[in-house]
């Protein structure tokens, strides 16, 4: 049994080794700038009861980020192979978590998470290994990735509901707080 375990593993570190190595260079770097437009893109509506009731889509089989009932969205862009994202999955749940005790902020700002090139089985053992408390979605075929311009994992963006990006934040945020205050600014503008 231990040694399926290892096996299993030494494989999947294989595979990260493969992907980091294969992905092409004009992958490392934000794209999406504070200005621009998030690119058009559609989410499938998970069975989930309580994310749908989260994001306010109810009867809708796919959505997009401006049907999110919210002003503002953070988007988390993560990779279940990410060793650096690992390390963001607790600060991306405390993000959350502040965010859902303020009363202000929790009725303005919805927060979901986008698997670069991970599918279902992948998003759901994230999700568990890291409690993350937020809805997440799979992108197994990198075609939202590449909409928004193949930015590092893990980046952080804020945009509104209608698209515009407000702030970018790419690794590990080593400053929670300040990015809080950023994202206060933001929703006191809106």
């Amino acid at each position: 049994m231990r040694q399926n375990w290892l096996v299993i593993h030494f494989l999947s570190f294989i595979y990260i080794l493969v992907v980091l190595f294969s992905y092409p260079y004009r992958a490392y770097g934000v794209n999406i700038s504070t200005g621009s437009s998030l690119p058009q893109f559609n989410l499938n509506v998970p069975d989930d009861s309580n994310v749908k009731r989260y994001l306010g889509l109810i009867n809708l089989k796919s959505f997009s980020i401006s049907q999110i009932s919210a002003k503002l969205i953070l988007i988390e862009i993560y990779s279940f192979y990410c060793p650096i994202c690992h390390k963001q999955a607790p600060i991306a749940n405390k993000l959350f978590n502040f965010i859902q005790q303020d009363p202000e902020l929790s009725k303005d700002i919805k927060m979901i998470g986008i698997g670069a090139g991970n599918n279902q089985r992948e998003v759901d053992v994230y999700k568990s290994n890291f409690r993350v408390p937020f809805p997440l979605f799979s992108d197994v075929d990198f075609k939202i990735h590449k909409k928004i311009g193949e930015p590092r994992t893990p980046t952080t963006i804020l945009v509104t509901n209608k698209g515009k990006v407000l702030l970018t934040h790419q690794g590990v945020m080593e400053d929670m707080d300040e990015f809080v205050r950023k994202i206060k600014k933001f929703h006191d503008q809106q």
